[in-house]
Formats: C-alpha cells, sequence, structure tokens
C-alpha cells in the first residue's frame, strides 16, 4: 500500500479524485463514507472514504492474466484522516505483481500512473 499526504480535506479530495476519474472514463461503482456509517450507529471515527473504481477493459485484461486478481478488483482508493493529516491510500503494482501473475502487465503501468496523477492533482 501507498501512503501520500495530501492537503486538501477529506470530502474536497473525494469530490476532486471523482470529477477527475469521470473525465479519465472511469466507472465509479461506490462512494463509500465510513466516518458516516460509523455515525448511524452512534460511533466516531475520522473522515474516512472508500472509492471504489474501474475500467472494465483494463480489469478485465487483468483477470484474463489472472483470475484471482478478482478478488481485488475493482480497484480501491481510500481518502483518510489519520493522526491529524489527510491521506490518500492506494495499492501499487508491487502489490498486485506480487499477489498475481502480473509482472509487468501494461494495465499495472497506467494504473500506477492514474494514481500518481490522482495524487498530483490533490497536491
Amino acid at each position: 500500500m501507498k501512503q501520500i499526504p495530501i492537503k486538501s480535506s477529506v470530502a474536497e479530495s473525494t469530490e476532486k479524485i471523482k470529477a477527475s476519474l469521470h473525465e479519465k472514463g472511469f466507472t465509479l461503482f461506490s462512494d463509500i463514507d465510513h466516518q458516516a456509517n460509523a455515525k448511524s450507529v452512534g460511533l466516531e471515527m475520522p473522515a474516512s472514504r472508500l472509492l471504489i473504481i474501474g475500467n472494465p477493459v483494463a480489469g478485465t485484461k487483468l483477470m484474463q492474466k489472472d483470475i484471482t486478481a478478482s478478488f481485488d478488483l475493482p480497484l480501491r482508493i481510500a481518502i483518510v484522516e489519520q493522526e491529524n493529516q489527510n491521506v490518500l491510500i492506494h495499492q501499487t503494482t508491487e502489490d498486485f505483481a506480487t499477489s498475481y501473475q502480473l509482472e509487468n502487465h501494461p494495465v499495472l503501468e497506467k494504473t500506477e500512473a492514474l494514481f500518481n496523477t490522482l495524487a498530483e492533482e490533490l497536491s
């Protein structure tokens, strides 16, 4: 996992990422607000959002190479407040290559570039 400090709030960062992904042609499958879910049952936690995103063409290519990758697809991006800092968290190309038979897969290179671009857009 890679953790990248970001400057804007969790809510603002989430909206920026969602807009950027939409512009790039990605599908947003889910936006989970963990803080709101905790509050709904009377518990407290710092701001935490999980975006489940994907691109069916790219995901299919990975699963064609190793179907067990379907366990971690679609992709997930977490935007969280931890230790008084906001952080973007995502799996790395190494995480996928280690877990699945996907070493040097071109889709993973594009995925890593996407995550880097999103982090830059939040700087």
